[in-house]
């Protein structure tokens, strides 16, 4: 693994379970909680010895960690360059959390930023044809570039999304409620009977101009997005949560009181609002671009 400064794509690297495991034994660097791994109690002392050595047989042969050479300890033989980049989760000045999922798979996409150089982890799951009971993927994509590249890098699987199945479009569009007065106004839509609609749009004062917004919302929802990131410099953090339904991509985002402000889980929720907006998926990519440049920009200056 050659460091990848000076050269304008990423460096992409396919390990397994074991092999993550391995390296953060040999570097004494903790990977994020979602991709560290333990040996359960259900693996035998011999199973466990096979697969070590499996996978540090892979490791030498990707140059990953050197062969054992006289007493040279598990750390000092693992690549520099494999350090540095995997030393960045150790003490990140930017996080960046991608979610998604769509057809049929789900990915988990973690990020450090430090000094103009990321590293990220990817894995994956498969879902079977109801969306459901997530199945791991054995493997782990590992990968190493500068910042100039992050926002391509996040916006990956969005772009493996959609190229599946490519959103409708929906005109563009808001609306704010309470989030009880929200989910009585999907059911209502969802039933499909519009004395019951008029009713629940009564309910909530919704124009009718607003209803085509909310009913985008209420059919068909087959792929989610959300990013969070946070700025370790300056503390302040980013979060966004979008869905595709039917008629394409929508944003939630929720709005609660302070919790030492309420008295119990029901005025909690009542109490708390709901912002959907129906918007393309080049709004995301918009958001995206605008928050990693907001919170990047602290760790230029």
């Amino acid at each position: 693994m050659s460091d990848t400064s000076g050269v304008s794509a990423p460096a992409r690297f396919i390990v397994s379970l074991d092999q993550l495991h391995l390296m953060e034994a040999q570097t004494g660097i903790a990977v994020p909680s979602e991709f560290h791994t333990e040996w359960g109690d259900g693996v035998t002392a011999e199973e466990r010895e096979r697969r070590e050595a499996d996978a540090l047989s892979g490791l030498e042969a990707m140059g990953f960690i050197a062969p054992s050479v006289g007493a040279s300890t598990g750390a000092e033989r693992v690549n520099p360059a494999v350090r540095a980049y995997l030393g960045l989760f150790a003490d990140p000045a930017l996080t960046v959390s991608v979610r998604s999922w769509g057809g049929g798979r789900t990915y988990l996409h973690e990020v450090a930023v430090l000094s103009g150089h990321a590293t990220s982890l990817v894995r994956t799951q498969r879902l079977d044809d109801r969306g459901q009971n997530p199945l791991n993927e054995d493997s782990v994509e590992l990968s190493a570039f500068t910042f100039p590249e992050l926002i391509g890098e996040l916006l990956r699987s969005l772009r493996e999304i959609d190229t599946g199945r490519p959103a409708g479009v929906v005109a563009n569009g808001s609306v704010e409620l309470p989030l009880t007065e929200l989910q009585g106004l999907i059911t209502a839509i969802r039933s499909d009977r519009p004395g019951i609609i008029e009713g629940a749009m009564q309910e909530v004062a919704i124009s009718a101009a607003s209803l085509p917004i909310v009913r985008a919302a209420s059919f068909g929802i087959d792929a989610g997005f959300t990013v969070f990131a946070r700025s370790r410099a300056t503390g302040d953090q980013f979060s966004s949560h979008w869905f595709r339904a039917n008629s394409g991509w929508f944003e939630l985002a929720l709005s609660t009181p302070p919790l030492d402000s309420v008295t119990s889980s029901i005025e909690f929720a009542d109490r708390s609002r709901v912002r959907l907006s129906t918007r393309g998926s080049e709004a995301i990519v918009a958001t995206v671009i605008t928050a990693i440049g907001t919170l990047g920009g602290a760790l230029h200056g």
